[in-house]
């Protein structure tokens, strides 16, 4: 009876995978090489597989190069239409499996109402993440993102887009995903199946804010109602026939495994879902509060991979002056200083009051035409 618990940590863990593995932090640990892993076998899997279900090797490889324009180098919803699953799916097994038999009990006290706003503002702050506009560069508008975002001559230097043929304007990146330039590119985010800039920050925050807060919402109310309900039944008194360490009768209060085999069957949707929520709080709560350091920091998830291969020059520049025993005559610290950090307050204002105006800030998702 332990398999709702045991397919909530594959699933949760399978998350973690993909959000945290590609990341540069993670990349020595259990999730980063679990990730390189499936990325090194998995197309080999799938190519096997395609390779007997067409009977062709040739129809496999047209199939997988599709599958990678279509899932990997194109916007789509398929990130978009995972996250409705989960969020309307874990609402109505939510209501009915932990609301409605443990937590109403013919008396809705505020529950139902809870409920109604946890998952209305994450489904809301989701929207408009997916249809905010990152902050489009056109050649229209290059001039007054250049002066926004002036160059730095560190991680930005003078150099021309060859898309829109004009001056590309510092911390903007052509986005292949959504073949456009995007000003204060942070990255290409898959669950709102849109870029994340200068102008959708705010929100890809509060999406992600909102999010953490319904599972912690529904952790808290799986919890609860598992709880009143064993309260109501006064099952902490119940006596069972096996016997604890001391020879007294074993209760749910003194013997562990009892009451996780007692609950997990009794309740397995609340203990399902709030050991879901759970896992996916701990990993919300690590992205959001990266993000928010980023914001402090003024530096964009884009930004710290070019830090990352500026000081690994840095630092070689250092050991090859060492070994020749020359001295140094450039001041490092001035050049590692991140430039457009302009203090914790400022950096946060930026963010919410970002310096250029959207032409167009609300738009329908890039999938369905831009």
């Amino acid at each position: 009876m332990l398999w709702p618990a045991a397919s909530t940590i594959i699933v949760a863990f399978a998350m973690a995978v993909v959000i945290l593995g590609p990341t540069e932090r993670f990349a020595d640990g259990v999730f980063g090489r679990t990730y390189d892993f499936v990325a090194d076998n998995a197309g080999a899997c799938l190519f096997r597989i395609l390779s007997i279900l067409l009977w062709d090797a040739r129809r496999a490889e047209k199939a997988i190069r599709w599958l990678e324009r279509v899932i990997c180098e194109a916007p789509n919803p398929l990130g978009q239409g995972v996250y409705l699953t989960l969020v309307l799916g874990g609402h109505a097994s939510f209501v009915a499996g932990v609301e409605t038999p443990l937590l109403d009990a013919g008396d809705a006290s505020g529950w139902t109402a809870r409920t109604c706003a946890a998952f209305t503002i994450a489904v809301v702050s989701w929207i408009a993440a997916c249809c905010s506009d990152p902050g489009t560069i056109t050649v229209d508008n290059h001039e007054v993102y250049a002066a926004a975002y002036p160059l730095d001559e560190v991680l930005y230097h003078k150099k021309e887009c060859r898309t829109l043929g004009v001056e590309a304007p510092a911390r903007s990146k052509f986005c292949r995903t959504t073949k456009r330039r995007v000003a204060k590119f942070d990255h290409f985010c898959v669950w709102i199946n849109n870029t994340i800039g200068a102008w959708n920050l705010r929100y890809f925050l509060m999406f992600l804010a909102s999010q953490l807060g319904l599972v912690v919402y529904v952790t808290c109310a799986c919890v609860a109602g598992v709880r009143r309900d064993l309260d109501q039944h006064d099952a902490w008194s119940l006596e069972f026939a096996q016997k604890t360490k001391s020879g007294d009768r074993a209760t749910l209060a003194n013997e562990l495994k009892l009451f996780v085999r007692f609950i997990t069957f009794h309740y397995p949707v609340a203990i399902a879902l709030g050991l879901f929520c759970a896992i996916v709080s701990v990993l919300l709560f690590a992205f959001l509060s990266y993000h928010c350091y980023l914001v402090a920091r003024n530096v964009t998830t884009n930004e710290t991979y070019k830090w990352d291969a500026v000081r690994a020059s840095v630092k070689e520049a250092k050991e090859a002056a060492t070994a020749v025993g020359e001295n140094e005559v450039v001041e490092w610290d001035k050049v590692l200083r991140n430039k457009y950090d302009v203090g914790i307050w400022k950096n946060v204002l930026e963010v919410l009051r970002p310096p250029v105006k959207s032409e167009h800030p609300w738009r329908v998702p890039a999938f369905f035409g831009d």
